[in-house]
């Protein structure tokens, strides 16, 4: 069953995206803009044929990006949105300055980084990890705080150790709220990553980007473009089968 409805949600996000692209070819075709100023879909495509190395080789540097922020926001977000739960200090100190943190837009962040850490791998990892921190923090700390009354009562009744009611209780009702920060992260980490090649990036989808508008290159800044949702749409979709499968519950539930 998981696998069928898996293949549909697949199917028709599939549809939805070639409609779009559809559209938006028929919309070029009928304007029929500047090249300069408008490209379709087929052109961007065209553009992925001709240089299939160059956008796999950039692609590459940023997935790996993004999946190295993506893996360092959620541990952190993870270990820090328990901290958050599990003592009232820590929260009333730590929350309000998290909350300021995060409303700093992180295009302004990435020049400190890039200082910190040079301008290679790292920074644009840390640029990423910025990104999908925050999400991580909120949803694990609401899934602690939305336990029910009675799991708890029914811990203390079974006089539980606090180590054995976090692991057995309290994490795993967590998991499906974590699972949903994760699946918004994921795609946050991918656009942190291209945010650090703006900033300071020799290679990348980000590096691409640039140098296709600096040479206003149309072609190439949409096939980095559709690579880039690409990417999002494929980790989205990954992280949501892992919670499917690893948080089967909540999907009997519904």
């Amino acid at each position: 069953m998981l696998g069928r409805d898996s293949f549909v949600t697949a199917a028709k996000a599939v549809a939805g995206i070639a409609g779009l692209f559809v559209v938006w070819e028929l919309l070029v075709v009928i304007f029929d803009p500047p090249e300069f100023l408008l490209v379709g879909p087929v052109s961007a495509f065209t553009e992925l044929v001709e240089r299939p190395e160059y956008f796999a080789t950039n692609t590459f540097v940023t997935l790996q990006e993004a999946l190295a922020g993506f893996a360092l926001g959620t541990a952190l977000g993870v270990l820090c949105g328990a901290a958050l739960h599990y003592s009232a200090t820590i929260r009333s100190f730590l929350y309000p300055a998290l909350v300021a943190i995060d409303t700093i837009p992180k295009v302004a962040l990435a020049p400190l980084f890039i200082v910190w850490f040079g301008f290679g791998f790292e920074s644009k990892a840390f640029v990423a990890m910025a990104i999908a921190f925050f999400p991580l923090v909120i949803n694990t700390y609401d899934g602690l705080s939305s336990v029910p009354n009675e799991l708890q009562e029914l811990a203390r009744i079974n006089k539980a150790s606090s180590w054995k009611k976090m692991t057995k209780i309290e994490m795993i009702y967590a998991l499906p709220s974590i699972f949903s920060g994760a699946k918004i992260s994921i795609s946050l980490a991918v656009g942190g990553a291209v945010v650090g090649e703006f900033i300071a990036g020799s290679k990348g989808l980000g590096y691409v980007i640039l140098l296709a508008n600096s040479q206003v290159d149309l072609p190439s800044m949409f096939a980095a473009f559709i690579v880039l949702a690409a990417i999002a749409l494929a980790l989205f979709f990954i992280v949501d089968l892992a919670g499917r499968k690893l948080v089967p519950w909540k999907n009997h539930a519904k």
